[in-house]
């Protein structure tokens, strides 16, 4: 005879779900408020917002959302604007809270999966659309092969070009074929930037070998203007170049635009510059790290010079079925210019392929404060840290650095 089957407990039974009918009402209440926002956002954008000027692309959407609002602020203009929060139900909170007559709001906005962009442009005016580059970030919620989800992604983030009204202006990436095709989904007026001699805004002489930043000379109707910025590398280059045709497009004073950006430091944690006291120099680019992102910071070491340089790989993201080999692809890569290597978190898994190639520039450390020891016993100077923050804070490894150098020099 079988064993009795012991009567469940009663904390081991499913609960009838008693709180339905409030989960229903908080959904209906919510529902409700994002109705009453977009309502709110359309009035906002009506009464007091000459310009909304809205910023997408896979990446550098913060940075260049904060160039447009500092540069536009410095010729003058009224300027209010959002970063990291953009997605639709947060823009409609920043303009329905406008209280105050602007020449521009300048927010970034998500097209993160299908539909994204929609939230937007059903409910409000686009005045400027701006496009960075495309590429994979978020490339999973398009639910396509690693290879074939740029195109989509270039599809979702073009609604925002096609939704400009007539007299709109798209400021548009001419380096990235996917983003100069853009042009053809707007009848409004188009001003590209890049590095092609077909930009409207365009960079020549393009240097950033570490001690210097990204600096080059502006080319735009017939002038050219000497630029110096504070970023390192040339990664933010599209960014500022985005920032600059917005400037040049609205009829500003580009003059005043590129004094101001002499002065403007990078968002933390995105190829922001951190100094110690122990003489390096950390480049902090550890808020988010897609693969695809982290293997342009990889490839633009070539650009800071390489040499005296530390090159740290956390955390990645974005990587589908495919990440053993993706770490090994970036810390290759990075290796092949760098001083260092150091692999730390998921990134270890890069190493033993590291050494079978003979790589012997490339180590790794089995948390943080196994990382900092190896780093304050090494020479190079510049410590360039790349990984996500949601998965490892990378960037506190600084402090642990800096506080086991001054214990040896105290």
């Amino acid at each position: 005879m079988p064993p009795a089957i012991p009567s469940p407990s009663p904390s081991s039974v499913a609960a009838p779900r008693r709180h339905g009918p409030f989960e229903r009402l908080r959904r209906r209440l919510r529902r409700f408020g994002e109705f009453w926002w977009r309502v709110r956002a359309r009035r906002a954008q009506a009464a007091y917002c000459r310009a909304f000027i809205a910023v997408t692309g896979s990446c550098g959407k913060t940075t260049t959302t904060l160039l447009i609002e500092r540069l536009l602020a410095a010729t003058g203009a009224a300027v209010e604007g959002g970063r990291n929060h953009n997605t639709g139900r947060y823009l409609m909170k920043a303009m329905g809270r406008l209280r105050r007559p602007v020449d521009f709001l300048v927010q970034e906005v998500s097209g993160h999966r299908p539909g994204a962009i929609a939230q937007v442009t059903d409910h409000l005016r686009i005045d400027v659309a701006v496009v960075t580059v495309i590429g994979h970030d978020h490339n999973s919620a398009f639910k396509l092969p690693y290879s074939a989800a740029p195109p989509a992604i270039a599809a979702e983030k073009g609604r925002l070009v096609a939704a400009l009204q007539p007299d709109g202006i798209a400021c548009l990436n001419a380096d990235d074929p996917l983003v100069a095709a853009m042009a053809a989904r707007t009848t409004a007026r188009v001003v590209t930037f890049g590095c092609s001699a077909a930009a409207d805004v365009r960079a020549v002489n393009v240097a950033a070998r570490w001690p210097e930043r990204l600096r080059f000379d502006l080319h735009v109707d017939g002038r050219v203007l000497p630029v110096a910025t504070r970023f390192v590398g040339t990664i933010m280059l599209p960014n500022v170049l985005a920032a600059l045709a917005v400037v040049h497009a609205s009829g500003r004073d580009l003059v005043a635009a590129v004094a101001a950006l002499a002065g403007v430091e990078a968002e933390p944690l995105q190829i922001s510059v951190e100094e110690g006291a122990s003489g390096r120099t950390y480049v902090l680019d550890t808020f988010k790290a897609p693969f695809w992102s982290t293997a342009l910071l990889a490839g633009d070491l070539e650009s800071i010079g390489g040499r005296g340089t530390l090159f740290v790989l956390g955390d990645m993201s974005d990587m589908r079925n495919d990440a053993g080999r993706r770490y090994t692809s970036v810390a290759r890569q990075a290796s092949a210019v760098a001083d260092r290597v150091l692999l730390v978190g998921k990134a270890v898994r890069a190493e033993q392929p590291m050494v079978r190639e003979g790589r012997d520039n490339v180590a790794s450390a089995a948390d943080l404060p196994a990382l900092a020891r190896l780093i304050a016993n090494s020479p190079e100077r510049l410590v360039i840290l790349k990984a996500n923050s949601a998965i490892i804070h990378l960037e506190q490894v600084v402090a642990m650095v800096e506080d086991a150098a001054g214990e040896r020099h105290g």
